[in-house]
């Protein structure tokens, strides 16, 4: 029988809780706070590996939503972008590397409509793009809530109620 990823992750904390956190010398501060940081960045792995997927599929849908309506305007580079942010849109592979490509393309695109795009283009983008990260700060905010230090965890939607939202 294989092990499944829940039971790894726990088995690992098991282990840095029980035999190696003790097994460290008391004066050994820096060792204790990286095994403590090992330990919690365990426990939120296992919280998030099995919606990691779901939630980059939210995080895209939405990036793809604001982007995909953009009529670029303006000199040559911001029409280069534009191209290249089309052709990212209909990229294949994972979420998250869809994601990350679709981001990098929306970034050049920012960075292209600066140094040549059309005044009124610019402000649909700049529009479009900050109420975006409005709401992916909140996605992200609930993302890693685990960790405990959200000054407003109030605010925070779970993360399986964030995932189901907007994923297609």
């Amino acid at each position: 029988m294989t092990p499944s990823i829940d039971l790894r992750i726990s088995t690992i904390v098991r282990a840095m809780e029980d035999v190696v956190t003790p097994a460290i010398e008391e004066g050994n501060s820096l060792a204790r706070e990286q095994a403590a940081l090992i330990i919690g960045h365990l426990r939120l792995l296992s919280m998030q590996w099995s919606r990691a997927e779901g939630y980059a599929r939210t995080c895209l849908d939405d990036l793809v939503d604001t982007v995909a309506p953009l009529k670029p305007l303006g000199g040559a580079l911001t029409l280069a972008a534009g191209d290249q942010l089309a052709a990212s849109l209909g990229s294949l592979g994972g979420a998250e590397a869809r994601y990350k490509m679709v981001m990098a393309a929306t970034d050049a695109l920012v960075r292209a409509a600066e140094s040549d795009g059309d005044p009124g283009f610019r402000s649909d983008l700049t529009v479009r793009l900050l109420d975006f990260s409005l709401r992916q700060s909140l996605r992200d905010r609930s993302w890693f809530a685990g960790t405990g230090f959200d000054l407003h965890p109030e605010q925070l939607l779970p993360v399986d109620d964030l995932v189901s939202e907007t994923n297609r």
